[in-house]
């Protein structure tokens, strides 16, 4: 008879998956990594940007200028030969006359048959070179400049191959006659009620809506009576506005000195101008003196400006990259060289000497942020404050006082440029919405274009690289 079997199960060892455990573990790692990015402050930059800030104020300026008006002494057909704000010499041709259409006819002939002289077509030829030379789409609008300059020059010098024609008519009986101009100046067709104005003729009135006369603008030809206006010499450059202003623009102006600061309609030229105050029918206008541009507003009378009262420039930061800092404001006559180096300084502070149980000075380096008016400024984290410092001897008795004693409180923002937060103060103008104007060149302050921390909440003891920038 066969013998019972008996079958004993023996343990095994489970062994150990070394693929399973590295997996585990750098997931371990990839969750821990997550947590910690998404729970660390990242910093962002700001690039400093210049700004300015000051209130706007719409107003109306007069423009007064040297001007001489003239008129027509006979009767006739008028055709002139400079563009409205063309420069003329004395004796130029201003315009002819005729008094017969049968020559205005014979005029127009010749204008269609006449042929310019060489030496006055290279001329021609020569302005358009030149302006095609420095043409670009951006200044299309000169084509209309150089489109009356070319018809005024070919009108002047047409006359001339002209006038012998016109001369012979003569004998019939019609007359033909140019009138030239009797000073030099730049010539303009436009007229009004207040040609030739000075400041003491003003009133007050001129300023009120209805008393903005529409201008009277001579054609370039056409049939004009005697004594009608044929054209006005401006023989100065320099010219004048008065520009009406209201009383609380005139307090803000007042406070801000001896300028103001304007820029006229239209124009994108920021002037800051002395100013004269005119006392006129119980109201105060400005008065300007300008010296440029003049040219630019012969057609014009009256214009809009607009008034900068308080205006500032600086450079514009956010307020959130704004904190506020303690420093120690250190007399210069507490700080020395030394470290073996001429270009260290540092501060003398007293010591215990444990084995000698002495008192003994210890020099220890700075790094001044900057420094200003005799003092100079040091970072808290630097030193300890409560700790003596003496001064360094250079008065006939040495000085001892706290470090604390020596703090202030200076508001700055962290500059990142180097890749490490570095404390750079701010010295504030005004605020704009969300932003601060601040003042530019200050002895260890922000410069433009300095990347600087967007939101300091971010900045932390242990941040030294810059983790991230928008």
């Amino acid at each position: 008879m066969a013998k019972d079997r008996k079958v004993i199960k023996f343990r095994t060892r489970r062994e150990v998956n070394i693929g399973l455990v590295i997996a585990f573990g750098v997931l371990i790692l990839l969750i821990i990594n997550i947590y910690r990015y998404a729970t660390t402050p990242h910093l962002s930059l700001y690039e400093v940007q210049e700004g300015s800030a000051g209130k706007e104020e719409a107003a109306i300026a007069m423009i007064l200028r040297e001007e001489t008006v003239y008129r027509t002494e006979h009767a006739g057909y008028l055709n002139y030969y400079y563009r409205e704000g063309a420069r003329v010499t004395k004796n130029a041709n201003i315009y002819s006359v005729n008094d017969s259409s049968e020559l205005q006819d014979i005029l127009n002939l010749n204008e269609e048959t006449s042929a310019l002289t060489p030496n006055d077509l290279n001329r021609l030829k020569g302005s358009i070179r030149s302006f095609y030379a420095d043409y670009s789409d951006t200044m299309f609008s000169e084509c209309y400049t150089l489109r009356e300059e070319f018809l005024s020059d070919y009108l002047r010098y047409r006359d001339v191959s002209v006038l012998d024609v016109l001369a012979d008519k003569q004998t019939t009986g019609k007359s033909f006659l140019t009138v030239q101009a009797p000073q030099s100046g730049v010539v303009s067709y436009f007229s009004d009620l207040y040609d030739g104005y000075t400041k003491e003729m003003l009133t007050g009135e001129e300023f009120l809506e209805e008393k903005r006369t529409v201008p009277e603008y001579r054609k370039q030809t056409g049939l004009s009576a005697i004594d009608n206006f044929a054209y006005k010499l401006i023989t100065k450059e320099n010219w004048q506005m008065v520009i009406q202003v209201s009383e609380e623009g005139l307090k803000r102006i007042r406070t801000e000195g001896e300028t103001v600061c304007f820029k006229i309609s239209g124009d994108s030229v920021l002037y800051e101008k002395d100013y004269e105050e005119l006392h006129i029918g119980g109201e105060t206008y400005l008065l300007v003196e300008m010296d440029r541009y003049g040219a630019d507003y012969i057609s014009e009378r009256f214009v809009d400006v607009t008034l900068f009262l308080s205006a500032k420039e600086g450079l514009k930061i956010p307020e959130t990259s704004i904190l506020e800092k303690e420093l120690y404001q250190i007399p210069e006559r507490f700080v020395m060289q030394g470290g073996g180096e001429e270009d260290v300084v540092g501060v003398s502070l007293e010591r215990y000497d444990a084995e000698s149980g002495e008192i003994r000075p210890d020099f220890q380096p700075i790094t001044p942020l900057f420094y200003e008016n005799g003092y100079y400024y040091v970072s808290k984290d630097d030193i300890d404050s409560d700790q003596y410092i003496n001064s360094a001897g250079l008065t006939s008795e040495p000085e001892r006082a706290m470090l604390y004693s020596f703090l202030t409180r200076m508001e700055g923002v962290y500059n990142m440029n180097k890749g490490y937060a570095v404390f750079r103060r701010i010295e504030r103008i005004t605020d704009i919405e969300d932003y601060v104007l601040v003042r530019a060149g200050l002895a260890g302050g922000v410069s433009l274009y300095d990347h600087i921390v967007l939101d300091v909440s971010a900045v932390t003891k242990d941040i030294i690289l810059i983790e991230g920038e928008s």
